[in-house]
């Protein structure tokens, strides 16, 4: 799995480096309890979460990427702005489309067709411990200003719906 890193990069989770000198990754922060200060922050590195669970083969678009089946993921409808949070196994045989942008440079967001490809039994994880209310910015290629999706472990303290305007 690949995190967007500070420089608008992805950095790759299983092939971390030694030492970390002050590394960042971007979320989407949902935690304050009124909801009005949501925005894109890079928080510093300090926990890793490592565990095994089954995995999502899943396409979003033109792009491909793995993530834990009991994650879940941010859906939006392009007409109407609304996005949800839906949980990657409720998916599967379902038309919904992917929030996808660039946090740093996207000005205009994107919205892919999510399709369930393929499910694996155990995969090996290693991803940031994230905090409640936030949720984690994946890359969907290994380029320079990739585009993102949206992606989150525990549902807690998220709203149901999230408004699109009060991210930009």
């Amino acid at each position: 799995m690949r995190i967007l890193t500070t420089n608008n990069t992805t950095l790759n989770m299983n092939a971390l480096p030694e030492v970390i000198d002050d590394f960042r990754y971007c979320v989407l922060d949902y935690s304050s309890k009124n909801h009005s200060e949501i925005d894109f922050y890079f928080i510093p590195l300090v926990f890793l979460d490592a565990f095994s669970r089954p995995s999502a083969d899943i396409s979003i678009g033109k792009y491909r990427i793995q993530m834990p089946l009991d994650w879940s993921i941010v859906i939006a409808d392009k007409h109407s702005g609304a996005m949800e949070v839906v949980e990657l196994k409720h998916i599967n045989d379902r038309p919904f489309t992917a929030f996808i942008m660039n946090p740093i440079n996207g000005f205009m967001p994107a919205f892919e067709e999510i399709i369930i490809e393929n499910i694996f039994p155990d995969v090996m994880w290693t991803m940031p411990k994230l905090k409640y209310g936030h949720l984690l910015a994946i890359p969907l290629l290994d380029t320079p200003s990739p585009p993102c999706a949206l992606f989150v472990r525990d549902l807690n303290k998220l709203p149901e719906s999230f408004d699109i305007t009060s991210i930009f």
